[in-house]
């Protein structure tokens, strides 16, 4: 049995696949050049050769959105011209796709062309596009005639394509087999073809081959190339009957009538028949055309649930269709297409003797989807949205499910982490039956905001047994939209049906009793009351937000004003929408009040009035202003005052288990050390000068925890860092931090002053004492430092300094920092931050001198995200210029964090600043709608209109434009990029917060 290729230039399967029909002999469709019946046969093909070279295009195709069997990505085929006057190129259906999809073809000489996919047949690997011919200013391209009569055993062929993306490939092959059956695809995901025959030849094609002509000597096409068998060189081509008879209905402008029985055939050969006890003389009497067929066809499967069901058996050998001999597939269509929205009487065979079985014929297109239903952000990415459709015909019989509920074509990380994965049907929501899309959309929409809902469903692999799956609350941010294709031009055009929602406002303050400990650990019950568990879902892919959701735990800092640290891989964005779950209880909504542009934590603010006062704790903090006190007592620190935990400390590890009761570990903290750091992507997670905790004995799989004191208090924090370097390597590394270095922020955050930290901008590495005196540190220094800091013998010296300048008074790399204001200097965490306006003072050793340095502190006060512009596929956020890692950027301008694979700026691999639009200067948000605004055409409206009304035609130019785009890469290298923009599929958009509002994302069009 064959089975179908993956080639390496596609995610979707580029399947090659071949058959042949019998069917009525077809007069030829378009006359191609002549050939001298007196030339060699060289000459002959390489005729062929310089035909196919005018006709035979590159095909490009951009999926843009999860649909049905396909995928969203780019993938290149080849094409044909059949009809050069109205512009109609012949290729697969997997290469058109059934999905919201942009296509170009390019012909031989480079010129290029915008493809319309005009029609797709619902189940037969064919399409057609068409182009303006009058767009081609170059090419002359000649229509390659169809004739699928040709198509016989030993014809020495040829296939013409763009074999692996190369612009032209010649395969040879002699066609070998003409009723080779179909291999059946092994899951929801492979479109795959049923009910016809395939021709064989050993022509070797593969990647970048599909909807290649199949010609012979005389330059006909007699097959269409479609697919492969692995791990062999033969290839597969699909007959032509069908593909002609399509064409001429498509001519004459009616839509060509396919129905159905929702039954695979398998044609059975006749020693299969024998042995099944077929009387096959009194069948050949009754139609005497059968003796010659050498095989009859099978019922192979039917859909479950289909009004055939219970009709037609599996096994029953079907013969004739209203008294007319079926030959193979082909006749049997023939009669169906004739018949829908009717009856059909079958003739077959069953348990030993001859029926005659009345089967309702279905219209195909009816269970053909060409509508679906999207629910997320509207960010870039496949995985920033969960797409549904109606079951379609192509799915149901490849996994046996019946034709209702709703398939999930994508799923995002809210449903994915349900279990609702890619392939799953949806067949009630909270209860009630899901009929169809249009029957799940209006169950959606009448779900409020902040209610989740249960969800029944049946996976693709496991279609036999259905699974419920709890939903959480759709985040406010999240609007659906539906697209529906227009089957006159197959464009989509897209309808929003819910934009972002407010959130629900409880009428009483939720109760929440947290898990009571036992009580030899009561001592660590107020910590475990305040831990509470959070969930992130980002709007895009920005700043160090590597993924579109995350979730973790974190803790009330202030109860009184609604203050909860975590870190940064639990909530890395401002973009996005937080719940957070107390006591395993309740959730409640928060946003984000301050992400430390330069530290491992996250400050998040919720409500307190939507919540009872009992319902959580306040972690057991160290008291911030007796610790400075404390310091300002002590220029030397020659014991532990506590503030810090030491090496030797005894510790207890706190690793909370959603919501029950958390697993202590007793331990020790074993190493204090700087966070090890490579050189950082600028657009993920940063972090610096950290000193990092680890404890004895520690739990492996241990991700996230609190660490404390025996006494019950907090102390520290075990959190993950998403460590990822600029050659895309990506490491996730886990750590603990002191709690103190929280403490100046929250007591800004609790009197609500803004919190601007500042920071020496340079990076600090760890040397011991020895090592310090061959930098030029004396011995005398040594002692000094040795007798006031009696807990360790190294001191930290400047490793990077990408912000410094010339002057003395700024730190340079080989600085060693002995004192800062007077204090030795025996922990990272007083180089790190500065929260006053107030000098710093350092004791530096360079070179063997001594230097008192008045450094100026660079401000790092990180300002929260609040705009957002999608365009083109591309998400674009501002940029301050802060971070001390993109030292070769300029201090302003606007950022490019991600794009889509499909899209128009598929090509523009972020993190990339955008300096200029088309020569205008961009150099803050502002500027940037401003220059979109003015890409803009005026018949973006006008095209919309006449989508929607179903009157758009070939000549119709798609809203879009050519752009220049001038980046600086992350190395600050200049580039010039052109895009074509496509306001169809890609309408510019914005996301904005309002100064008023903390949480509340307001969605609004470029």
């Amino acid at each position: 049995m064959s089975s179908f290729v993956t080639p390496p230039y596609s995610p979707v399967a580029d399947r090659f696949v071949d058959a042949s029909s019998i069917a009525p002999s077809i007069s030829p469709i378009s006359c191609a050049s002549s050939f001298s019946s007196t030339s060699s046969r060289h000459d002959r093909w390489t005729q062929v050769f310089d035909l196919a070279l005018k006709s035979v295009v590159h095909i490009t195709t951009n999926v843009h959105v999860n649909f049905d069997t396909h995928t969203a990505g780019q993938t290149t085929a080849t094409g044909f011209v059949v009809d050069a006057e109205n512009g109609i190129i012949l290729s697969n259906r997997h290469v058109m796709t059934c999905a919201p999809a942009t296509h170009r073809a390019r012909f031989q000489n480079t010129e290029s062309v915008r493809l319309m996919p005009w029609y797709y047949d619902p189940v037969f690997d064919f399409a057609f596009f068409k182009y303006n011919p009058k767009d081609l200013r170059i090419a002359t391209p000649e229509a390659i005639r169809l004739v699928p009569e040709k198509a016989v055993e030993g014809l020495e062929i040829r296939v013409i394509s763009c074999d692996a993306g190369q612009p032209i490939s010649v395969s040879t092959g002699t066609i070998a087999d003409t009723r080779k059956r179909p291999a059946c695809a092994h899951c929801c995901f492979d479109y795959h073809e049923f009910n016809t025959f395939y021709c064989v030849a050993a022509a070797g094609t593969s990647g970048g081959s599909s909807g290649a002509p199949v010609l012979d000597i005389e330059g006909d096409a007699v097959a269409l190339n479609v697919g492969g068998i692995s791990k062999t060189q033969q290839s597969l081509f699909l007959p032509l009957h069908r593909i002609v008879k399509t064409l001429n209905a498509l001519r004459q402008g009616s839509m060509p009538m396919r129905g159905t029985l929702q039954t695979m055939f398998q044609f059975e050969p006749n020693e299969f028949l024998i042995m099944a006890g077929l009387p096959l003389k009194d069948i050949y009497m009754m139609h005497p055309a059968l003796a010659t067929n050498k095989g009859i066809l099978r019922v192979d499967s039917i859909v479950p649930e289909s009004p055939v069901a219970g009709k037609l058996m599996v096994g029953d050998y079907v013969f004739a269709a209203d008294s007319q001999p079926v030959l193979d597939f082909e006749t049997l269509l023939d009669v169906l297409d004739g018949r829908v929205g009717e009856s059909v009487i079958l003739s077959a065979f069953r348990d030993s003797a001859l029926m005659s079985i009345a089967v309702p014929v279905t219209d195909l297109y009816r269970i053909t989807p060409s509508k679906l239903l999207r629910i997320g952000t509207g960010c870039s990415g496949s995985q920033a949205s969960t797409v549904f459709c109606d079951v379609s015909y192509v799915t149901a019989t490849t996994i046996q499910a019946p034709l209702s509920g709703v398939l999930v074509c994508g799923a995002n990380t809210l449903f994915s982490s349900a279990g609702i994965n890619r392939g799953s049907i949806i067949t009630s929501v909270n209860g009630a039956e899901i009929k169809d899309l249009a029957d799940f959309e209006a169950k959606l929409l009448g779900i409020g905001p902040g209610t989740g809902m249960m969800l029944e469903y049946l996976a693709w692999n496991r279609i036999e047994s259905s699974k419920v799956a709890i939903v959480p609350a759709l985040p406010n941010i999240y609007t659906y939209d539906v697209m529906q294709r227009d089957p006159q031009s197959g464009y989509w055009s897209t309808k929003i049906i819910r934009t972002p929602a407010d959130s629900q406002n409880n009428a009483a303050p939720l109760e929440a009793i947290p898990v009571m400990l036992q009580n030899r650990y009561s001592l660590f019950q107020r910590l475990h009351a305040s831990v509470v568990h959070i969930r992130f879902h980002s709007i895009a892919s920005v700043g160090s937000a590597s993924g579109l959701a995350s979730k973790g735990y974190g803790f009330v800092a202030s109860k009184e004003h609604g203050i909860i640290v975590c870190d940064k891989s639990t909530v890395p964005s401002h973009a996005g929408s937080i719940s957070v779950t107390i006591a395993n209880s309740v959730a409640i909504e928060a946003w984000v009040d301050y992400i430390d542009p330069v530290g491992c934590f996250a400050y998040l603010r919720y409500d307190t009035s939507g919540i009872s006062s009992d319902a959580v704790e306040e972690a057991p903090l160290p008291q911030q202003r007796q610790r400075q006190q404390q310091q300002r007592q002590q220029t030397v620190l020659s014991k532990n005052d506590g503030s810090q935990l030491r090496i030797g400390d005894n510790i207890v590890f706190v690793v909370p288990t959603n919501g029950d009761a958390p697993i202590l570990y007793d331990t020790q903290v074993e190493v204090r050390t700087l966070v090890p750091l490579d050189d950082l992507d600028p657009s993920h997670e940063q972090i610096l000068n950290i000193d990092a905790l680890f404890p004895k004995d520690r739990p492996n799989h241990v991700t996230q925890a609190f660490i404390c004191n025996p006494k019950g208090n907090l102390c520290g924090m075990w959190v993950v860092h998403a460590n990822t370097g600029i050659d895309s390597s990506h490491e996730r590394i886990v750590f603990g931090v002191d709690i103190d270095q929280i403490l100046p922020v929250i007591e800004r955050l609790k009197s609500k002053q803004p919190v601007r930290p500042k920071s020496l901008n340079v990076e600090f590495s760890r040397i011991s004492l020895l090592n310090a005196c061959v930098y030029g540190l004396s011995n005398q220094r040594a002692s000094e430092f040795s007798r006031a800091i009696p807990h360790t013998r190294s001191v930290y010296v400047v490793c990077r300094a990408p912000g410094s300048s010339s002057g003395e008074q700024d730190l340079r790399v080989n600085d060693i920092v002995l004192k800062i204001n007077g204090r030795w200097v025996d922990s990272v965490s007083v180089l790190s931050t500065f929260y006053d306006d107030s000098t710093v003072e350092l004791l530096v050793c360079r070179g063997g001198k001594e230097l008192v340095l008045n450094p100026t502190l660079l401000s790092v006060d990180g300002e929260p995200l609040r705009k957002l512009v999608h365009w083109s596929g591309m998400c674009i956020e501002p940029y301050n210029g802060l971070n001390h890692k993109k030292r070769k950027w300029p201090s302003e301008g606007v950022c490019i964090t991600n794009t889509s694979l499909s899209s128009p700026a598929s090509c523009i691999h972020g993190p990339q600043l955008i300096t200029h639009i088309n020569g205008r200067p961009v150099k803050n948000m502002d500027d940037l709608v401003i220059a979109i605004k003015s890409t803009h055409t005026a018949e973006h409206g006008l095209f919309v209109d006449k989508l929607i009304s179903g009157h758009i035609g070939v000549t119709d130019p798609v809203p879009g434009s050519l752009v220049a785009i001038k980046t600086l890469n992350r190395s600050g290298t200049s580039q010039d990029i052109i895009i074509e923009t496509d306001e169809l599929y890609y309408p510019s958009s914005c996301l904005e917060l309002p100064e008023d509002s903390m949480s509340k994302w307001v969605w609004k069009s470029v």
